[in-house]
Order: structure tokens, then C-alpha cells, then sequence
């Protein structure tokens, strides 16, 4: 996220919570205590307000950018990790009532639309000056959403014809 420019860990917390927060959890202390690390490492600076605050901001510097560039081209051979309560809970349906598995087909349907139309708007609001590589990150989230919420939709109607 340095890379983007200079940040408090309060800035990266705002950064992260409206970009790849979307679909990378981050525990808060962690964009508290990373930073520091990386400063240790030599791939951040840190600077402190002379007054005021004293807020930290930390820069990334050029071995920062040679260990990010590494990383972009490094191997991901790892599968999607996907974890989804509703998805949980429809798994172990069989030992619960019926009669809940409507009410969570809707809830779970009425969470992915939302989310979808979220980083719709999200895409609307940056198409014209972001960077074409956030825009398709949020193009594969709106796909993700849709067709999960597609799924819940044929779920409910499923579900709404074994109760006639």
C-alpha cells in the first residue's frame, strides 16, 4: 500500500479498508505493527512529526520496490481460500430445521447483491483514474458476488417451489 505513496498507519488502515480489504482480511494491529517491521527491514522509512500528533509516515524505499517486484513475480500456486458462513451452515443444513434454510438462502442472496452493487459503485467512482489492475480486481469481485448471489436466487426459488 506504500507504494502507492506515503501513509500513516491510520492512512493504510483507510487505504486497506476501501481497496483490497474487499477481499483480503486484515487485522487492524497488523497495519499498526507491520510498517515498524518493515522499517527494521530497510524496506520503509519512517518519519515523525516534530509536533503536534506525532504522527508516524512511513515511505517505501527502493529495496521496498525490489522486494514488492519480487513478490508480483513470484509463484501463486495456492487455492482460493473461500469462507463463507452461509455456505458453512447450508453444508450442515441437514441437522438443523427446513424452515431456517428460506430465511438463509434470502439473507445470504440479499449479502452478495449488496456487496456486488457495493463494488459496482466502487468501480464507477475509479474507472476514470485508477490504475486498469485495481479495476479488474474489483471486475473478478462483482463477477464473485453476482454469481454467488445467482446461486442463492436459484436456491430460493428452489426452495419456494418445495413448499408448494
Amino acid at each position: 500500500m506504500l507504494s502507492h505513496g506515503p501513509a500513516t498507519s491510520y492512512d493504510l488502515k483507510q487505504r486497506v479498508g476501501y481497496t483490497i480489504g474487499n477481499f483480503w482480511a486484515f487485522a487492524h494491529s497488523q497495519l499498526y505493527d507491520e510498517p515498524a517491521r518493515l522499517a527494521e527491514d530497510g524496506l520503509v522509512t519512517s518519519a515523525v512529526e516534530e509536533s503536534g500528533r506525532r504522527r508516524r509516515t512511513y515511505s517505501i524505499t527502493d529495496a521496498g520496490r525490489t522486494a514488492l517486484a519480487e513478490w508480483l513475480s513470484s509463484p501463486t500456486p495456492e487455492q482460493t481460500e473461500v469462507r463463507d458462513l452461509g455456505l458453512l451452515k447450508l453444508f450442515f443444513a441437514t441437522f438443523g430445521g427446513e424452515s431456517n434454510l428460506l430465511e438463509l438462502a434470502r439473507a445470504r442472496h440479499a449479502s452478495h447483491k449488496a456487496r456486488g452493487d457495493g463494488y459496482l459503485a466502487q468501480r464507477e467512482q475509479i474507472i476514470d483514474h485508477a490504475d486498469r489492475w485495481q479495476v479488474k480486481s474489483l471486475e473478478l469481485g462483482i463477477r464473485f458476488e453476482r454469481c454467488v448471489e445467482e446461486f442463492w436466487a436459484e436456491f430460493i426459488t428452489e426452495l419456494e417451489a418445495d413448499q408448494r
